[in-house]
């Protein structure tokens, strides 16, 4: 619990820093915003502020619990003095004062109750507004991220012809330079560099069983949706042929 808690509060003392309004940090935001992680971080701490927000609703449901228990005695004292006020006998005047001095006494713990209630339903408030403003700040450093990034950064579903070979590509743009891993059916894997300038693509393929084994080059479309271009093979005895043509359209994100 403590612990918890503890990375709640180190966690939304990082996203205050992130959001800090003064002159030198307002010029450090877009280097801080677009490392990465920096998202992730944040969504750590929306982890543990919404486990803190389950242990929170726990702790109204038992509060909500005791008031409802003491209520409900209050009701019965209640009727009790009704039938103590119609008594004529010597005792009544006695057990109106006794059931008077018990209402006094659950009146002031329901009175505690409720408070106790009313304490719990406002740290629930908080924290779903914390929460709110944690999930808000975090899908900005994401959008941020996503329009600092070159427009190869994706993941790629490929097809190579005429082989008919699917696959993905998972591609990472900085500037002109790009990298990134690749999966091809039959069980070949490995990585990618290149780079994209004027939307021309060249990619060189380093497989993690033959090495550098051959390259892609292709042209981005104009809505960066799709890569179309000409493959070719090292090893040109290789099964399939040594060239033929590629496809790749960018996957869109999963809400």
């Amino acid at each position: 619990m403590r612990n918890l808690r503890l990375a709640a509060a180190l966690g939304l003392a990082a996203a205050l820093w992130l959001a800090a309004g003064t002159a030198c940090a307002q010029e450090a935001a877009p280097r801080a915003e677009g490392a990465p992680g920096a998202a992730e971080a944040l969504d750590a701490t929306i982890s543990v502020e919404k486990a803190l927000l389950q242990e929170d609703l726990t702790a109204f449901e038992k509060a909500s619990a005791d008031r409802t228990q003491a209520t409900a005695k209050l009701q019965e004292l209640y009727s009790a003095l009704d039938a103590a006020l119609l008594r004529e006998d010597a005792q009544a005047a006695q057990a109106i004062d006794d059931v008077f001095s018990q209402i006094d006494a659950g009146e002031r713990e329901r009175s505690a109750l409720l408070a106790a209630e009313r304490s719990v339903i406002e740290r629930i408030r908080e924290r779903m507004h914390r929460i709110d403003l944690l999930e808000e700040r975090a899908n900005e450093l994401r959008t941020r991220a996503a329009e600092a990034a070159g427009p190869l950064t994706a993941q790629w579903d490929v097809q190579l012809f005429p082989i008919r070979q699917r696959g993905t590509f998972a591609l990472t743009q900085a500037g002109t330079i790009v990298s990134g891993t690749y999966v091809l059916e039959g069980g070949w894997s490995g990585s990618l560099r290149g780079t994209l300038v004027n939307r021309k693509v060249y990619l060189e393929r380093i497989d993690s069983k033959l090495g550098r084994s051959g390259e892609f080059e292709g042209y981005l479309s104009a809505d960066g949706t799709q890569i179309r271009g000409t493959w070719l093979r090292y090893d040109v005895a290789a099964e399939g042929g040594a060239s033929g043509q590629w496809s790749a359209t960018r996957r869109t994100q999963e809400p």
